[in-house]
């Protein structure tokens, strides 16, 4: 039995001791010279006469793309404007200046016709993310209520809060910066068709 194992092992172990496959572990194009066998490797210096690498490309005629083949409905997306309105320190109500920039925004928003509305929150860095999370809400919210008021219909409004991750003004932790309490108004036409 043992005789037998040791007779079909002997064809692999004869394989593996040959010069040929000693040169089996060079490999020129990465700079690995590996010598396990009795052959040797080809030196560094003589790999770009003995291995020579011709790359053969096809030039192709440019082919104009014929206006049939162009989608027949593209997307339209108008510009977006925005308005950002600011808030007094840990408030959330709107000032009366404050409520003539949400006026002028429900105004951009009629003249527009269909349009997308999406009202993001901002806290500076002055207290806990959860708590500032909270007031960006909120901030968003009081904007959303006032657009409402003025005639914008609910569903056309989306809010958000970011609490302080996006400021306006960059700043260390605990700045009471004003420019960063604000809330911003994005009002965009959605796109008329869409392509998948």
């Amino acid at each position: 039995m043992r005789t037998k194992q040791i007779l079909m092992l002997l064809p692999v172990f004869a394989v593996c001791a040959s010069p040929a496959f000693a040169n089996y572990f060079s490999n020129p194009r990465i700079g690995m010279n590996l010598n396990v066998g009795s052959a040797p490797n080809p030196k560094p210096a003589r790999l770009p006469q003995s291995f020579t690498v011709v790359e053969t490309t096809s030039v192709t005629p440019a082919v104009p793309v014929p206006v049939a083949a162009a989608p027949l409905i593209a997307p339209v997306q108008r510009p977006v404007e925005l308005f950002m309105v600011f808030f007094d320190f840990d408030k959330s109500n709107l000032s009366g200046d404050m409520r003539q920039i949400v006026s002028k925004a429900v105004t951009a928003a009629q003249r527009n016709g269909a349009v997308r509305i999406i009202v993001t929150g901002h806290t500076d860095t002055v207290g806990t993310n959860s708590y500032n999370q909270a007031l960006s809400e909120r901030r968003a919210l009081a904007v959303k209520s006032e657009m409402v008021r003025l005639g914008v219909r609910d569903a056309e409004i989306v809010t958000v809060g970011r609490s302080f991750s996006e400021p306006l003004i960059a700043t260390g932790p605990g700045v009471r910066e004003p420019q960063n309490r604000r809330a911003v108004i994005d009002i965009s036409n959605p796109a008329v068709a869409e392509l998948d």
